[in-house]
C-alpha cells in the first residue's frame, strides 16, 4: 500500500490502531539498527497525513491521527544523528495545537512565552531565552518582524507547517547561532503523500471572557504527476477573531526613599540614593485590552525528481498578520512627594512590613490618569528558496540551497498613548499577599474638596487633557543565504563518510522610529484644562464594570474611557479660545497648536548589516553497534552599524530636575566589528541492546548579540531633565555569547508501542551581554559664558563579560494500548545561575526549573479524543525589576486543553476543542508576593468545526 491518503486507506485508518500488536515484531527488528544518517539536512523527516508501518508479513499499515503524529516524531528522534526532539502534523494541514509555539511546548525542555494577550509567541529551550534559539524554515534562517533576533511564532499560521525539529546538540554541519537549540520548521511537500490529495477545514471560535467569536478557514491541495517525477502543493489559511484580556498594566516600585522616625517619634521621608529604602510603588495601573487578530497566508512547494540521483525543490511561504489592540486603563502615581516637594503620605498611618514593603498608606493630592492606547502590529513575512540534491558520483552527494526572505512590521507613527488626568485626588493603598493591592480612588468635587466621589463617576468636567504620545517603528529584516554541502561516502573501516561545505548569510535589519516625542507630545502636558472647559464631549461611561472578575480585592473595576480620535479632534476647540489659556505663556493657544507633528526619530533608529561566512568539515564514523561524528566549524562574522546621535552644544543647570540644553545637529554614527570562531563538536551513539541506545555529545556554540545591542546610537536627551546619563549607547563591536556544552541521553524503543527517553545536559556560558555604566566628562562644544566647562556624566553601554551555568534533566515517554488508548508524558528539571556585574547572582531569566506535559488520547471507531495538561513551576521572569535587588518571579502556570472529533464519513470529520479550561491567569511578582509585577487574565477559548479530506 502506498504511503498517503487513498479512499481505501481513509476507510482503514479508523481501525488501523487495532492492528498495533501486529506491528511490534517487524518494528522492533528495525528499532535497534544503526542508521548512518546524512549531514545533508533539509528539515525534519516526512510528516504527511499518515505514517507507514511494515508488519512481519511485509504488508504496510497506514496510521493516522495523533498516534501517527507521535510515531513520526519518535522515528525522527530515533533516526537522527544527534540529540533531537520533533513534532509533526496529525494530518495534512492539521497541526496539533492552536499555533506552532504552543505545539513546541510539548517537547521536553521547551517553554512558551505568552505575548501579553494570552497567545503563545516565543519559545525558550532548556532555560535559555528566546534570543538564544535559532529558528529556521526548511533549514534556512527566518527573518523576524521585531527589533531583535527572536522569531515571533504567532506570525505563521499553524496550517502551513507540517513539522518541527529541535536539535539540542550541535554538529559541525549545522548552522551556528544557537545555544538553547536549533528550531527547524518544515513546510509540507508533494512527495510526502504521492498522488492527488486535498484537505480543508472551516472553524468557528469563541472566547468565553470576551464573549466574541471568530472564524478560520484553511485548505491544502497536492498532486504528483509525470510518472511520479513531479509534484506541486499549495496551502492557504485565513483566521480572524476578537479577544479581551484584563491586566495589571503596571506596578513599578522603587526603594529610593525611606521613612524614619525622629527623636520625638515624628516620621519623615528621606532620600535613600543607593537604594535600601522602603519599597513603594510609584505607579499602579489596572485595565483591559480589546483586540482583533487577523492572519492569512500560505505555502507552496514544487518537487522534481527525474532520477534517484537528482532532485530539485522550490518552495515559498507567505504570512500577513494584523493585530489591532485598544488598551484602556487607570494609572496612579504614588510617590511620596508632590511637584512642590511636599510629603503626600499620611505618615502617621503608614504601615511597613518586615521586608520594608509599604503595606498600608494614603496618598493625598494624587493624580489619577486615564489612559487609552492603540497598539497595532502589521507584520508581513515571506521566504523563497530553492534546493538541489545531486549525486554526481556513486560515493559523492551534493546539496545546494539558496534562499531569500524578508519580514516587515510597519507601524511607525501608529502607536498612540494618550492620557487625561484628574489632579487633586486621593488614593488609599493596602497590599495583600498573592493578589493585587486594594486601591481606593476618590476624585475631587467642583470646589476642589475630596469627599466620596469615585472614579466611575468622572466626566468631562473632571478629566483634563495631558500627554499625547504617538510613535511606532517601521522594521524591515531581509536575509539572503546560500549553502553548499558535500558528503563523500568513504566506507573505509570506521570512517563512514566525510562531510564538508560552507554557507554565506547576508542579513540587514533596519529600525526606523517615527514619533512626536520631541515635537508636540507635551503641548498640553500638565493638565491645563478640563474637556468641559472647551465644550468637548470626550469622556464615555465605563464599558465594563467587572475588570479582573476572577480576583478578590477593592481596586477599580469600572473606569471611564475615551476614544482617542475624539480626544485629539476636540483639542482644536482650545485654539484661540479666550476661556482656556496656555499656562506657559498666559495667552490663548494659537491656531494649529493641537496638530500633532509626527516626524522621524533618528536618535532611536538604526540599521545593522551582518555578513557571515562559515565552513566546516565533519567526519562520520561508525561500527556494528555505534555511530558518531566529530568536526570543526569556522565562523567569520562582520557587522556594520549605523546609528544616530547628537552631542551637547551648551549645558546650563536651571534647577534640580531641569537644565537648559542646546544640542548640536543630529549626525549619523557609523561603527562596526568582527569576530571569528572555531566551533568543535562531537556526537556518538551506541546501541547497548536491541532498542536501547545511549548518545553522548560535546560542543562549543555561540549566540549572537541582538541587533539593538549592536546599534552605534547615543542619546543625550536625558540631560534636559538634568539627568547626567547617556542612554541607548549600543556597541557594534560586541562579541557573541559563547558556551561549552555537553549532553547525554538514553533512549529505549522496544517496539512501536513504547518509547522512553532520559537526557541530561550542561552548559557554561561566558561573554554574556550586560549593561555597564562608564563615567566620562561631558565637555559642551560651545558652552555659554559663566557655566562650568565640563560635567560628570555616565554612559550606559553594552559590554561582554558576565557568565551563567545551565544544567538539567529531561525525561519522556509514550505508550499505546491495543484498545485505542495512548499516553504521552515528559518532564524537565532545569537549574541555572547567572552572574551579573554589580547585581546579586540569580536564576537565569526565563529558565523554568520544572515543567511537565501529559496527554491521554483515544482513537478508535472514528472517535478521536484527547486531554492534555501542561505545567510550569515558578521561575525568574527577569533578574531584576525596577529595584535591582528584586527579581521578578512568575508563579506556577497550569494549562488544560481537550478535544474530541468524530469521523462522520472517512473523508469528513467534525470536532470541538477547548483551551485554558482551568481558566488560568499569568501572574508575576517582584520577589515578595505583596509586590506584584504582572497579571493577565484571558479566559477560556472554544473551537468547533468541520474538516474534509480527499
Amino acid at each position: 500500500m502506498r504511503t498517503g491518503i487513498s479512499i481505501a486507506a481513509l476507510a482503514a485508518g479508523t481501525h488501523a490502531t487495532a492492528q498495533t500488536a501486529q506491528q511490534d515484531q517487524g518494528a522492533a527488528a528495525g528499532a535497534g539498527q544503526t542508521n548512518p544518517g546524512s549531514t545533508i539536512q533539509s528539515g525534519p523527516g516526512t510528516s504527511g497525513d499518515a505514517t507507514t508501518t511494515t508488519v512481519a508479513s511485509g504488508d504496510e499499515i497506514i496510521v493516522r491521527g495523533v498516534r501517527g503524529s507521535l510515531l513520526r516524531s519518535i522515528d525522527t528522534k530515533r533516526d537522527a544523528s544527534t540529540i533531537v526532539d520533533a513534532i509533526s502534523a496529525e494530518e495534512l494541514g492539521k497541526f496539533p495545537n492552536r499555533n506552532v509555539a504552543e505545539a513546541l511546548s510539548n517537547i521536553p525542555g521547551v517553554t512558551v512565552g505568552r505575548d501579553g494577550r494570552g497567545e503563545g509567541r516565543s519559545v525558550t529551550v532548556r532555560g535559555l531565552g528566546e534570543n538564544f534559539a535559532l529558528t529556521t524554515l526548511n533549514g534556512r534562517v527566518l527573518p523576524t518582524d521585531g527589533p531583535d533576533r527572536s522569531f515571533a511564532f504567532d506570525v505563521l499560521p499553524s496550517e502551513v507547517i507540517s513539522g518541527a525539529e529541535i536539535q539540542k546538540a550541535a554538529q559541525a554541519s549545522q548552522l551556528e547561532g544557537s545555544i538553547g537549540g536549533n528550531i527547524d520548521l518544515r513546510t509540507a511537500r508533494p512527495f510526502d503523500h504521492r498522488g492527488f490529495h486535498a484537505a480543508g477545514s472551516l472553524e468557528g471560535q469563541y472566547n468565553q471572557f470576551a464573549k466574541k467569536g471568530g472564524i478560520k478557514a484553511a485548505g491544502v491541495v497536492s498532486n504528483t504527476f509525470a510518472n511520479e517525477t513531479m509534484g506541486i502543493l499549495v496551502s492557504g489559511t485565513y483566521n480572524k477573531y476578537k479577544f479581551r484580556t484584563d491586566n495589571l498594566g503596571e506596578y513599578s516600585s522603587n526603594d529610593i526613599y525611606d521613612i524614619v522616625a525622629g527623636p520625638n517619634g515624628q516620621r519623615s521621608v528621606v532620600n535613600a540614593p543607593d537604594g535600601g529604602g522602603v519599597i513603594e510603588p510609584y505607579f499602579y495601573s489596572v485595565g483591559y485590552v480589546l483586540g482583533e487578530r487577523e492572519r492569512w497566508g500560505g505555502s507552496t512547494a514544487y518537487q522534481w525528481k527525474p532520477s534517484d540521483n537528482f532532485e530539485l525543490r522550490l518552495d515559498g511561504i507567505y504570512s500577513n498578520y494584523k493585530d489591532t489592540e485598544h488598551n484602556h486603563r487607570v494609572s496612579v502615581g504614588l510617590t511620596p512627594f508632590d511637584n512642590d516637594g511636599n510629603v503626600r503620605y499620611d505618615l502617621d498611618n503608614v504601615k511597613i512590613d518586615s521586608n520594608k514593603v509599604l503595606t498600608n498608606y494614603t496618598v493625598n493630592d494624587a493624580t489619577i490618569d486615564v489612559l487609552s492606547t492603540d497598539e497595532p502590529r502589521n507584520s508581513i513575512t515571506y521566504q523563497l528558496g530553492g534546493h538541489i540534491d545531486w549525486k554526481p558520483l556513486e560515493r559523492l552527494s551534493v546539496a545546494a540551497d539558496l534562499s531569500y526572505g524578508k519580514a516587515t512590521n510597519n507601524t511607525g507613527g501608529q502607536d498612540r498613548f494618550v492620557v487625561a488626568g484628574i489632579p487633586g485626588s486621593r488614593a488609599q493603598v493596602t497590599t495583600r499577599d498573592n493578589g493585587l493591592p486594594d486601591l481606593l480612588l476618590t476624585i475631587p468635587n467642583a470646589d476642589g474638596t475630596v469627599t466620596n466621589r469615585t472614579l466611575d463617576q468622572a466626566g468631562n468636567a473632571d478629566l483634563r487633557a495631558h500627554y499625547i504620545g504617538i510613535q511606532g517603528q517601521n522594521i524591515a529584516d531581509r536575509s539572503t543565504s546560500a549553502k553548499l554541502d558535500l558528503v563523500y561516502a568513504a566506507d573505509n573501516g570506521l570512517l563512514r563518510s566525510i562531510a564538508f561545505g560552507g554557507a554565506y548569510t547576508d542579513r540587514k535589519k533596519t529600525v526606523d522610529v517615527i514619533d512626536n516625542q520631541y515635537t508636540t507630545a507635551n503641548n498640553f502636558g500638565g493638565y491645563p484644562f478640563a474637556f468641559s472647559a472647551i465644550g468637548a464631549n470626550v469622556v464615555q461611561a465605563p464599558e465594563f464594570t467587572n475588570i479582573l472578575p476572577n480576583l478578590s480585592g477593592d481596586f477599580p473595576r469600572a473606569i471611564p474611557a475615551f476614544d482617542i480620535n475624539t480626544y485629539l479632534s476636540s483639542l482644536s476647540k482650545a485654539e484661540n479660545n479666550p476661556n482656556v489659556l496656555n499656562p506657559r505663556t498666559g495667552e490663548p493657544y494659537p491656531t494649529g497648536y493641537a496638530t500633532q507633528q509626527i516626524v522621524p526619530d533618528q536618535l532611536a533608529s538604526y540599521a545593522i548589516t551582518e555578513r557571515t561566512w562559515n565552513a566546516y568539515a565533519q567526519f562520520n564514523v561508525g561500527g556494528e553497534r555505534w555511530r558518531g561524528d566529530f568536526g570543526l566549524r569556522y565562523v567569520n562574522t562582520k557587522v556594520d552599524s549605523l546609528g544616530y546621535g547628537t552631542t551637547v552644544r551648551s549645558y546650563q543647570v536651571i534647577g534640580v530636575g531641569t537644565a537648559n540644553v542646546v544640542f548640536n545637529p543630529i549626525a549619523p554614527i557609523a561603527g562596526g566589528g568582527s569576530y571569528q570562531r572555531l566551533l568543535p563538536s562531537a556526537n556518538i551513539s551506541y546501541d547497548l541492546a536491541e532498542g536501547l541506545r545511549v548518545r553522548l555529545a560535546a560542543s562549543q556554540a555561540i549566540s549572537r548579540p541582538t541587533f539593538g545591542q549592536l546599534s552605534s546610537a547615543k542619546d543625550y536627551s536625558a540631560a534636559q531633565s538634568n539627568t547626567p546619563v547617556v542612554t541607548d549607547a549600543g556597541n557594534p563591536n560586541l562579541k557573541p555569547v559563547s558556551a561549552d556544552q555537553a549532553d547525554i541521553s538514553l533512549e529505549y524503543y522496544p517496539n512501536r508501542r513504547i518509547a522512553l527517553t532520559l537526557a541530561a545536559f550542561y552548559k557554561h556560558l561566558t561573554n554574556f551581554v550586560t549593561t555597564q555604566a562608564v563615567a566620562f566628562d561631558l565637555v559642551p562644544t560651545n558652552q555659554v559664558p559663566g557655566a562650568p566647562a565640563s560635567f560628570p556624566f555616565t554612559e550606559l553601554t553594552y559590554v561582554n563579560g558576565d557568565s551563567a551555568k545551565v544544567y538539567g534533566i529531561e525525561a519522556g515517554g509514550q505508550y499505546f494500548l491495543d484498545n485505542g488508548i495512548g499516553f504521552q508524558a515528559n518532564a524537565t528539571y532545569n537549574r541555572s545561575r547567572a552572574k551579573r556585574a554589580g547585581l546579586p547572582t540569580t536564576d537565569l531569566q526565563d529558565a523554568v526549573p520544572f515543567s511537565a506535559n501529559a496527554k491521554i488520547f483515544y482513537e478508535k471507531h472514528g472517535i478521536n479524543a484527547s486531554v492534555s495538561y501542561q505545567y510550569q513551576s515558578s521561575f525568574t521572569s527577569s533578574q531584576y525589576s525596577y529595584i535591582n535587588t528584586l527579581a521578578i518571579k512568575q508563579v506556577p502556570y497550569h494549562e488544560l486543553a481537550a478535544s474530541i472529533s468524530y469521523d462522520i464519513l472517512p473523508q469528513l470529520t467534525v470536532y470541538v476543542q477547548g483551551s485554558n479550561l482551568l481558566d488560568t491567569a499569568t501572574r508575576r511578582y517582584s520577589t515578595y508576593t505583596n509586590v506584584p509585577a504582572f497579571y493577565e487574565y484571558t479566559g477560556r477559548a472554544f473551537f468547533f468545526g468541520v474538516r474534509a479530506r480527499l
